[in-house]
């Protein structure tokens, strides 16, 4: 990607892994945040939740003390991360909800409690994903003045071909039943299946970007990623699940990464070559029981929440409070842990990781799968 600058100014975007000195940071907003309009082509991780969403009717709501909660959880983030001299920004609050409509649909806007579903930034390059969930089509408005910011210090900042997100166009095949298939590319793949992906679906390792596929959606986004960052990056399409990727891996240095075991025991060998080699400390925690109410259960991510956590620095890890197995693998393997409160991350389908987006880390582009 390009690396111009504004005369004098020195551009507030440059990352390049998931581990490296953070230095600033966005954090989410829970503010409004609602789970109205509900469409079944929100599936990502729904191997979790007891049948197809699909089938499903109604809605599903949560309690404004849940919210508040969470957003209470979220403002604690933003003092820790921030006495440990670490810029936080947060995106515009969502005033009220919002009805809104495209020429193909019509949902209720959500508050962005989890930005880097969305969005990721590479080198000093602000990237957009093509949503997968329909709600979340004008989240991007509540970064305006953010990522205005970052474009007048010199960042470069791109967004993906904006999906219809019809029944049509998006890969509704049941991801577990497709799993022993291959990663296509886009010549083999029905054009009717659009470009759409999360963020979320990607890991940072350097020159070298591992990306889950659990969609054929998401494959012509694989490809489109590799032709936007060009040839200094090289991105892996790999299967490892329907979508987000961070709740089955999340290196924190180096050749050393967390693992949930639990998921991931007979799919190492998914993981690119090098990735292989790299030192795993696992995480068998095994499935939880949760007391929330049926109609509050988020059908996202009941479980692989407690290896969601953020580095702040090698071996330097946040995360929630009440992931005990996972802390004490940690503190074992020499890990700074730093635990604080984050509540109701099932009902949100999202942990520490996937509620910050690293924007500036102390570090420049370098090749770890040598």
């Amino acid at each position: 990607m390009g690396t111009a600058r504004g005369a004098g100014e020195e551009c507030k975007v440059n990352v390049f892994t998931e581990w490296a000195p953070l230095q600033e940071v966005i954090v989410g907003n829970a503010i409004n945040f609602n789970h109205d309009d509900i469409d079944p082509l929100f599936r990502f991780m729904y191997q979790n939740w007891e049948g197809d969403f699909r089938d499903k009717k109604g809605q599903y709501e949560i309690a404004e003390q849940i919210i508040a909660e969470r957003q209470d959880d979220l403002n604690g983030l933003q003092k820790v991360l921030e006495g440990r001299g670490i810029t936080v920004r947060r995106p515009a609050t969502l005033t009220a909800k919002k009805k809104v409509r495209t020429p193909y649909l019509e949902t209720t806007m959500n508050a962005c409690d989890s930005p880097r579903d969305m969005f990721m930034c590479v080198g000093d390059t602000i990237i957009e994903t093509p949503c997968t969930n329909p709600k979340r089509v004008f989240e991007d408005t509540l970064f305006k003045e953010i990522f205005g910011d970052y474009f007048r210090s010199g960042a470069n900042w791109i967004s993906a071909p904006r999906p219809i997100m019809t029944l049509d166009s998006t890969d509704l095949s049941f991801w577990e039943e497709t799993f022993g298939e291959p990663v296509y590319s886009p010549r083999e793949i029905d054009p009717k299946y659009e470009i759409a992906f999360d963020a979320a679906n990607c890991m940072k390792f350097g020159r070298d970007i591992v990306m889950n596929v659990g969609t054929k959606n998401h494959m012509q986004g694989a490809a489109w990623l590799q032709r936007a960052l060009g040839p200094d990056y090289r991105v892996h399409p790999i299967r490892l699940t329907d979508s987000h990727i961070d709740w089955q891996i999340n290196p924190i240095a180096p050749g050393r990464m967390l693992v949930h075991d639990h998921y991931m025991r007979e799919k190492y060998d998914r993981l690119p070559e090098p990735l292989q080699k790299w030192e795993r400390i696992p995480i068998k925690d095994p499935p939880r029981e949760f007391n929330y109410p049926p109609n509050h259960l988020q059908m996202a991510s009941s479980q692989g929440m407690d290896i969601n956590g953020l580095t702040i620095a090698p071996n330097v890890f946040v995360i929630r409070d009440s992931a005990k197995r996972t802390a004490e693998a940690l503190y074992k393997a020499g890990v700074e842990v730093i635990p604080i409160q984050f509540r109701h991350c099932e009902v949100f389908g999202d942990a520490i990781h996937c509620a910050t987006l690293d924007v500036r880390r102390d570090e420049k582009l370098a090749d770890y799968f040598k």
